[in-house]
């Protein structure tokens, strides 16, 4: 199973009984934080395979998000 660092929030006002349209947000899942407050969505690496690796995690993990942003907002 994997692991995401980011998310999508989907807020429809006609069932929070406000006026609007849908809003969606991405947002930060999962994170580490050093000791200077700087947040990390990635573990830490060590060679240019493992950021690869990393980076194409992050690119699917956007991709999929899109796929449901454009359900949830009908475009």
């Amino acid at each position: 199973m994997a692991n995401y660092s980011l998310d999508l929030q989907v807020l429809n006002p006609r069932q929070k009984e406000f006026p609007g349209p849908t809003i969606a947000q991405i947002y930060v899942k999962t994170y580490s934080k050093d000791d200077k407050g700087i947040v990390y969505i990635t573990p830490q690496c060590v060679t240019l395979s493992e950021i690869e690796a990393q980076c194409d995690r992050l690119v699917n993990e956007i991709e999929s998000i899109r796929k449901i942003a454009k359900k949830k907002l009908g475009k």
